[in-house]
């Protein structure tokens, strides 16, 4: 039986709840304006393919897309339903109340009034970028490939080449700050040598490469947290192509990204492209790694800033999520804005503008006590760079940088 439009995606899963023949697929509430969908992967132990795909494969039969005889494949099943509801407008999934995480998982789905679909839908799907023509809850070929790389994922065990590099605790710190709409809603210290994944939520994929278990797990705030009704279903929505997010590493060579998730990424930082002192925002390709920021061309930069030829760097990158980001002007108006800080370059451009500013003041002979623990301080941390013996040593300047007091 074959069927099209949104719509009726709507009426066949209220039918499939009511009928209470598929385990784990019932309403949460006792309004019945949200349900739960059985959400469990693949690659678990105890993964009975009858029973947890049984609702998915419902759809692809629905679909007119699988019919007895056919080869089974049920991360395919599952990759149409869940892009029939991302992309209906009657269903946006409820992050906060999904359970992933336990032996039973599953994702929580809330029914949007077509009210609220009026006043809402078309900036939101803009946003996210993902909307395509034709019958809203098919999925082109290529989204189908994309979209089941998170069924795929969790099997990768190859690092990635920046992955694999040697990192000292002092330069893999990042502190990853979070604005909605302009408004910091929390900032996270990244400790984890390995490096972190920046997601809506915590990933499944236990004992994986790009699992919660390899790399510190990181979460967007819950849009519930906005106080501006509007402001809050579309950043809801534009988290939900969010889901796989991005990994980030910092090692003595600056920070690495690579972006997962289906939303356009844009970032902006003293990295690999652009101008040194006049960064140029770049567009994140998907599943590419991209230097976003060089620790080499920092330390150029504040040397020169020492000397008094250039203003101070900046050591924190911007990324701005599902939105095109033209300049840093603009950051503050953007719905999603994560900036993430090497931790130890912060401090050196503390200790850098510390002396800066008593210069006019002090004898370059007899410097007083503050300036004396900055110079230590800042030759520590180059002490600690210029012992990584990683394959650019050539970004250590410590033969060449003169801490001027």
């Amino acid at each position: 039986m074959s069927n099209s439009g949104g719509r009726r995606l709507k009426q066949w899963l209220m039918e499939q709840i009511q009928s209470g023949q598929y385990c784990g697929l019932l309403w949460e509430d006792e309004s019945r304006t949200m349900f739960r969908i059985p959400w469990k992967h693949a690659g678990k132990q105890d993964y009975n393919q009858e029973v947890d795909a049984s609702i998915f494969k419902a759809w692809a039969v629905f679909k007119g897309k699988f019919k007895e005889g056919d080869k089974a494949e049920p991360a395919t099943w599952k990759t149409r339903l869940r892009c029939a509801l991302n992309k209906s407008p009657d269903f946006e999934e409820a992050t906060e109340r999904s359970q992933l995480d336990i032996s039973e998982p599953y994702k929580v789905y809330r029914i949007v009034p077509e009210e609220e679909q009026k006043h809402g839908k078309s900036s939101a799907m803009t946003l996210a970028a993902t909307t395509s023509s034709g019958d809203i809850t098919d999925c082109s070929p290529a989204e189908m490939e994309e979209i089941i790389k998170e069924e795929e994922v969790c099997s990768i065990q190859a690092s990635p080449e920046y992955w694999s590099q040697g990192s000292i605790n002092t330069f893999s710190q990042m502190m990853i700050s979070f604005y909605y709409g302009g408004k910091l809603m929390s900032n996270i210290l990244v400790t984890h040598p390995e490096g972190c994944r920046i997601s809506p939520q915590q990933h499944l994929c236990r004992g994986a490469l790009y699992s919660s278990d390899s790399m510190q797990s990181v979460n967007f705030p819950p849009a519930e947290l906005i106080e501006i009704d509007r402001q809050r279903h579309v950043t809801r929505k534009l988290l939900g192509h969010l889901e796989r997010g991005v990994l980030v590493r910092a090692n003595q060579e600056g920070i690495f990204i690579k972006r997962l998730c289906q939303s356009r990424v844009f970032w902006s930082g003293l990295g690999e492209m652009g101008s040194q002192y006049n960064p140029i925002p770049c567009k994140l390709e998907r599943d590419a790694v991209v230097k976003i920021f060089d620790t080499g061309r920092f330390f150029q930069a504040l040397q020169l800033y020492q000397e008094g030829q250039f203003p101070a760097p900046d050591p924190t990158v911007t990324l701005c999520f599902g939105e095109e980001l033209h300049d840093l002007n603009n950051a503050k108006n953007k719905l999603v804005i994560v900036q993430i800080t090497m931790v130890n370059c912060q401090h050196l451009l503390e200790a850098a503008v510390n002396i800066r500013r008593s210069q006019p003041y002090s004898n370059n002979s007899n410097l007083d006590m503050s300036d004396a623990i900055a110079s230590d301080q800042m030759a520590r941390i180059y002490q600690d760079l210029c012992s990584y013996t990683g394959p650019q040593r050539s970004a250590c300047y410590r033969d060449n940088v003169s801490i001027t007091a």
